[in-house]
């Protein structure tokens, strides 16, 4: 009801509105809202402008024709990025193209040549510590082909140390803000084994979430057609989202059928009685494998005892 009257009140003040418009304030309102929201364009300071012609530029996410520019006194220009044909499409960026999801939100679209998705991690409480590490919905994202973001990693750590080594959690954020990538590295190499098995929870987790409302869209399909024409685009989206998550999880859960002579290159977790460590191994054309990172052998030269364990292959 506030509302309701806080928005008779404020279009009661808009002399050249009709009468009719003033008759309905919250469908007006709301419509009003949906304009300027998936019409708008939005400035690197984060302000929204609506613009004329401007918001017929589509939205492109490996490559645009139009970059804008706005003036000191806030015109805006159009320029192309290059020598456009005739009939070619004019686009320019909506917003980050690693997140599908926002732009089905706000634009009512999916964009099928997204390359990645948001990891859709949600901590209960998000501290400055795991801002610094570059906790936001456009770095946090899991890739098509099943590769995860460093600060996806970064932040899976940080949750792991909070409660079982506070020392070094203090060691990571230190490392991270110093700009110390091999401190880094060693901390993400000693605590694999439970960050990958967290990421897969997650994406466990997730899969079967979504899975459930992909199964929810495909029940009545005349239902669908008939009251939410929408629900096949977001059911596209769900299908991609769904895809991304489960390139995450054949990319890093443990394959014991993966050998090392069934793939070309493998990341193997090396561990001994003590701790454990990731090696990078790539098959040359004579079929020699070459290894880096690892255990290494002992101090004296000699072959450590190791257990090596293929945890991704391609």
């Amino acid at each position: 009801d506030k509302q309701r009257r806080l928005s008779k009140e404020s279009m009661d003040m808009v002399p050249f509105l009709c009468d009719d418009l003033k008759k309905h304030p919250r469908d007006f309102c709301k419509w009003a809202y949906q304009i300027v929201y998936t019409r708008s364009v939005e400035t690197e300071d984060g302000d929204l402008r609506i613009v004329p012609m401007a918001d017929y530029f589509n939205h492109g996410s490996d490559f645009t024709e139009i970059s804008p520019y706005y003036d000191e006194a806030g015109n805006y220009y159009a320029y192309t990025t290059y020598d456009v044909s005739a009939g070619s499409p004019l686009r320019i960026s909506y917003a980050d193209p690693r997140n599908p999801s926002f732009l089905l939100g706000r634009y009512g679209f999916f964009d099928q040549n997204c390359p990645a998705s948001y990891c859709k991690l949600l901590p209960p409480t998000v501290n400055q510590d795991m801002l610094d590490l570059g906790y936001s919905h456009e770095r946090m994202i899991f890739y098509k082909t099943g590769e995860v973001a460093d600060e996806v990693w970064d932040i899976f750590l940080y949750i792991h140390l909070s409660s079982t080594n506070i020392d070094d959690q203090q060691t990571l954020m230190r490392a991270h803000r110093e700009g110390d990538y091999n401190t880094k590295l060693a901390l993400h190499e000693k605590y694999y084994p439970a960050t990958s098995a967290a990421l897969l929870e997650h994406v466990d987790s997730f899969i079967l979430e979504i899975d459930e409302v992909i199964k929810k869209s495909e029940v009545h399909p005349v239902y669908i057609k008939n009251e939410h024409p929408r629900l096949p685009l977001i059911h596209r989206h769900n299908q991609f989202v769904r895809e991304t998550f489960a390139n995450v999880r054949s990319r890093y859960s443990p394959d014991p059928e993966v050998n090392w002579q069934g793939a070309t290159r493998v990341t193997v977790e090396e561990c001994d009685d003590v701790e454990c460590a990731l090696a990078e191994c790539e098959r040359d054309f004579q079929g020699n494998w070459m290894c880096e990172g690892g255990l290494g052998p002992n101090w004296d030269g000699s072959e450590r005892e190791k257990s090596q364990t293929v945890i991704a292959s391609q």
